[in-house]
């Protein structure tokens, strides 16, 4: 049961990662790559913008979230986790240091505590998983208290979905979810979707894959989610991780026809792109039955 309440609030973390602050040259160069599945160049750009500011919060969750990506597609490498560590635990030192308590950086502070903890949990050192996390909660009190803020907003409604459908699938854990900020599911769906509409790059793209994955996998409705898949297969059609995502939501509804023509995608994805190494081919071709 401890690493199932472990796994809960991981799940609550990782819907709000990766988070980059104000929409700089090079925070926007970055998200384009790496949204695009570009690794190649959002890692020539990192390094660059690292050399310039070595203290940037940004640069730093930038280069966190990078390696964790790149622990998850090229064989769980434990240097990329090192890396991934690195940077996250870095930007926290750095924001308690300066005693940073605005809501871009609590974004960032979240963003990058949810990188480590999502590879801890894979890894399955549980111990470790719960010393990250003991902060977590304070940070989540704050984006309640502060969500008129965009990004505020995308880590409370995540939160208020995701605590009380923690509650319902896990009844043995209720007393310890208790002691946690109250949630409200209907809330939560509610400013997810305002969130869809936002200007800032990083808010609206993160808010339809957090109403996709939440409509296949909680709500159990494919026919929303298959609305918000497609919004992202527009924005960002050669992103492998999301559209293998919606691969896998398809196959869960035996929607065979739709699926098969989403695996030729990718396939073709797979093929044409220049950026992957051949152990990411071999990743993305497994997880999709190729």
């Amino acid at each position: 049961m401890y690493p199932t309440f472990l796994y809960i609030v991981s799940l609550l973390l990782f819907f709000c990662q990766p988070a980059l602050a104000q929409q700089s040259k090079f925070t926007d160069k970055y998200l384009d790559y790496i949204f695009s599945g570009n690794y190649p160049q959002a890692a020539k750009i990192m390094l660059s913008e690292e050399k310039k500011n070595p203290n940037s919060l940004d640069v730093k969750l930038a280069a966190a979230h990078y390696y964790s990506v790149m622990y998850e597609i090229s064989g769980n490498k434990q240097k990329d986790f090192s890396a991934c560590k690195k940077y996250a635990n870095a930007l926290v030192r750095l924001s308690e240091e300066k005693k940073m308590t605005d809501s871009e950086t609590v974004f960032q502070v979240i963003s990058a505590k949810a990188l480590h903890l999502k590879i801890l949990m894979h890894k399955k050192e549980y111990l470790q998983a719960a010393k990250t996390m003991q902060a977590v909660i304070a940070d989540f009190k704050y984006a309640l208290k502060h969500d008129q803020n965009e990004k505020m907003k995308l880590i409370a409604g995540t939160y208020r979905y995701y605590i009380e459908i923690a509650k319902e699938d896990y009844p043995l854990l209720y007393p310890i979810l208790l002691l946690y900020p109250s949630g409200n599911k209907a809330k939560g769906l509610k400013q997810l979707n305002e969130c869809v509409h936002s200007k800032d790059k990083y808010v609206q793209t993160k808010a339809l894959l957090q109403l996709a994955t939440i409509y296949y996998r909680d709500e159990k409705n494919i026919e929303k989610a298959i609305v918000y898949f497609e919004a992202l297969s527009r924005k960002y059609p050669n992103n492998l991780l999301w559209q293998t995502e919606y691969a896998k939501a398809l196959k869960k509804y035996h929607l065979t026809k739709q699926y098969n023509m989403r695996r030729q995608i990718i396939k073709a994805l797979i093929t044409k792109s220049t950026f992957l190494t051949n152990t990411q081919r071999n990743y993305f071709k497994t997880e999709n039955e190729l």
